[in-house]
């Protein structure tokens, strides 16, 4: 319907929102400039201007919008530009400016909306129109103010026309995006087995050469190469400096013993990981002073690619050696794994230095396409082999056997795809499989080793006596609140590294710290995934309400019940019903203000409450009707908290009251979850709802041959001498029937407590068959 009116109304052409073919932005032709303003004396201004209001921010706002058209008619040309070669990189680059255009234009719509309400809200006020002997200044303050909307409306309308332009070249991205990941992953050449491959190959020898002389791609190879030898030895002979300063420094490592690799792994990780992060800035540093020092412009594209792996790579081998060296955790405890998996940080980081190098060259076109193509299938199959000699040396080990077989399983298996996707002809498929799987299974292990380190740490620092737990407990937080405090620490530190191996994974194999950082931050400020609107920032500030309004809800509760209360004459009936209600309309509150942070609007839950109808009707009809009686027995309160009640046959006291159900605590112990509609539907017996005595009525059968006053008398006499039975209202007897052999009696009386019921019959009924015996009386009960 938007697109329809928005077509009609001249201000898109037809056709615009055929997703997913990319359509130019088009200006608004609804001027969006401030209204002029009035300098006269007596000239009336906007009270909501003076700096203050729309005259002041929307000239900013209309170069906030123009500078929005100026990127879509960008990003529109370059979709559309004639020689169509479009990569994914740059389709990256476009997604991007999208995403900030998407961000800019809702910010706008936000800030625009809030002006067209307070203008709207004057206007009302002020009238449509001027009535009877209305002031001049009134008038002229109208006047005004319509203009102000009609500035607003424009702007706000340029605004959703952007925005909405904007997520429609968001979807042509992600879709051109997509075909060209299909294509590539399909794409056929010719098989490495074919004679034509290798004499094309000897055809492009003058196209390969070009990338390797000046104005080329790799004009400066060899200072590259070079740059990126410095750089690893000094990672290799830094490394166990840093590792020994540290252990100086008190970081806590020890090698393992044979029986104990796990808790000395567990014991060293801080270490671990530190020297990791030591490695990668020593191999940032180095490699930038190499490329300023040596490499004119930084070494161009291929620079900035080795500049943005090298911190991963010195990463990998700073974490490596304190597991893997000589002296590391595994060099005593199990010489056999260690030897097995020795080199293998090496390995893993030259890999993924080359992995993005590859990427690189393809980006770039550095080398002809039979030589690319030679180079990712030299890269596969080296990977599968290493991964596939790894595991099979695992395999031998006691504490590997576990998981080693399946792993080389796996590994062998994904060899063979490689090795028949390569034969077949499909290059590309057996690349991108083995540099996603290694970029990925890289982003498990820092990720894995990241959250280990960040768990190790939060226990030092909030354990018992440890740094933090002894200066917080000084200031009077219990421990208990510590160990919480580092538990949630903990789990938000985890789902932050998941959002980062989520990020690694999105990068479809390129393992640039750039990207990866580009990514994991679109995730808090609103990034779009295949079309769903993602934004972290929104979800934080969601959980931080929730949180804030549990603690602020139950510190009123607290302060209603402890405070307020005592100084009224509310029974605890009342007050339980006055909390519950005030509970639920809090959280009523809470939930509305959830959603419009949210930005679900009413027209958003029309289809939701349309849905839940249709369920209701069929299979949330009971809760519903309990929550509706649960609310009656809230305001009616036929019962309230503390009632002794009788219902179904079963008797017990009321100990609370929610909005589904009421618990009943019954004699023996045990309470009894009744639903609230039984309490509306079925008949209930309330022994305290007129106020907290009860009566007692007792029937028995006395000879014929008995005195009647006599049996009168010794039954009030009995009744007398109970403690639990009030003198006003006296007790009572009379006569209920007489048959041809005895007489029938009942024995009325009232109780202090309706709870003391069954008690106190007991007690009346030895007494009474004491008395009657002592007089050689026979009775019985009716």
């Amino acid at each position: 319907m938007l697109s329809v009116g928005l077509v009609f109304a001249g201000l898109v052409p037809p056709g615009a929102f055929a997703a997913p073919q990319a359509v130019a932005p088009q200006t608004s032709t609804v001027s969006s400039k401030p209204a002029p303003k009035d300098t006269g004396k007596d000239s009336p201004r906007d009270p909501a201007s003076s700096g203050l209001g729309w005259t002041a921010v929307s000239a900013a706002i209309g170069r906030q919008l123009d500078d929005n058209v100026t990127a879509l008619q960008q990003v529109f040309a370059t979709l559309n530009r004639k020689d169509g070669n479009t990569g994914n990189s740059e389709l990256e680059s476009l997604s991007s400016r999208i995403q900030k255009v998407q961000q800019s234009t809702q910010d706008a719509v936000t800030q625009i909306q809030s002006y067209d309400n307070i203008i709207e809200s004057f206007l009302k006020i002020l009238g449509p129109n001027a009535v009877e002997n209305e002031d001049a200044s009134v008038t002229a303050q109208r006047q005004q103010m319509q203009q102000n909307a009609r500035s607003v409306k424009s702007a706000l309308i340029r605004a959703k026309l952007y925005n909405l332009q904007a997520q429609q070249l968001n979807t042509a991205i992600n879709t051109r995006r997509s075909r060209l990941q299909q294509a590539a992953l399909s794409e056929h050449t010719v098989s490495p087995l074919a004679p034509r491959f290798w004499n094309t190959l000897l055809t492009e020898r003058a196209e390969n050469r070009f990338s390797l002389h000046a104005g080329g791609v790799l004009a400066d190879w060899l200072y590259l190469l070079i740059g990126c030898a410095v750089t690893f030895v000094t990672i290799g002979f830094s490394s166990p400096l840093m590792l020994r300063l540290l252990k100086r420094c008190g970081a806590h490592f020890r090698p393992a013993t044979e029986d104990s690799v796990k808790e000395a792994l567990s014991a060293s990780i801080i270490a671990i990981t530190l020297n990791g992060a030591l490695e990668a800035l020593i191999a940032t540093l180095t490699w930038f002073i190499w490329a300023a020092a040596v490499l004119p412009d930084g070494g161009g594209p291929i620079g900035s690619v080795i500049g943005e792996t090298i911190p991963v790579c010195g990463f990998i081998i700073g974490a490596g050696l304190p597991v893997f060296g000589r002296s590391g955790v595994l060099a005593q405890g199990n010489p056999g794994e260690r030897k097995a998996l020795r080199g293998v940080d090496w390995i893993l980081a030259i890999s993924i230095l080359l992995l993005d190098l590859l990427r690189a060259f393809q980006a770039q076109d550095a080398f002809g396409q039979t030589l690319q193509l030679l180079l990712e299938i030299a890269f596969s199959i080296a990977i599968g082999l290493c991964a596939v000699d790894t595991f099979r040396r695992l395999g031998n080990q006691n504490d590997t056997r576990g998981f080693a077989p399946s792993a080389l399983g796996v590994s062998s298996l994904i060899l063979a795809i490689t090795v028949i996707s390569i034969l077949l002809g499909y290059v590309a498929f057996a690349f991108t499989l083995n540099g996603w799987l290694l970029s990925l299974g890289t982003g498990v292990a820092i990720v894995a080793l990241l959250g280990l380190c960040w768990r190790d740490v939060l226990e030092r620092l909030f354990s018992e006596g440890g740094f933090f737990s002894r200066r917080l407990i000084q200031l009077g937080l219990p421990q208990r609140r510590l160990s919480q405090i580092g538990v949630i620490l903990s789990g938000l530190g985890n789902i932050l590294l998941l959002l980062l191996l989520f990020s690694i994974a999105q990068t479809d194999g390129n393992f640039s710290v750039t990207d990866i950082t580009s990514r994991f931050w679109l995730l808090f400020v609103g990034n779009t995934i295949h079309g769903v609107k993602i934004s972290l920032d929104t979800v934080v500030l969601v959980i931080v309400l929730a949180v804030v309004a549990y603690y602020a809800i139950r510190q009123t509760r607290m302060w209603i019940r402890d405070r307020f209360f005592p100084t009224t004459r509310l029974d605890i009936g009342s007050r339980t019903s006055i909390l519950s209600i005030f509970t639920y309309c809090s959280w009523i509150l809470v939930g509305l203000g959830i959603l419009s942070i949210s930005g679900v609007s009413v027209q958003n839950l029309t289809w939701v409450v349309s849905a839940l109808s249709v369920g209701i009707g069929f299979g949330l009809q009971s809760i519903v009707q309990n929550f509706v009686s649960g609310v009656i027995l809230m305001a009616e309160r036929p019962v309230r908290v503390g009632d002794m009640v009788e219902i179904a046959g079963t008797r017990g006291d009321i100990k609370r009251i929610s909005i589904r159900a009421t618990d009943i605590g019954l004699s023996d112990g045990s309470t009894m979850i009744v639903p609230n509609s039984q309490f509306i539907t079925t008949s209930v017996k309330n022994a305290t709802l007129s106020g907290a005595t009860g009566t007692l009525n007792l029937t028995f059968q006395v000879p014929v041959a008995t005195h009647p006053e006599k049996a009168k008398s010794m039954l009030l006499e009995v009744a007398a001498h109970r403690d639990e039975v009030l003198a006003t209202p006296a007790p009572k007897v009379r006569v209920s029937a007489i048959t041809a052999d005895s007489l029938i009696v009942t024995l009325s009386v009232a109780l202090t407590s309706a709870r003391d019921a069954s008690s106190v019959q007991d007690a009346i009924l030895f007494d009474v068959f004491r008395r009657f015996r002592s007089e050689g009386i026979a009775i019985t009960t009716a």
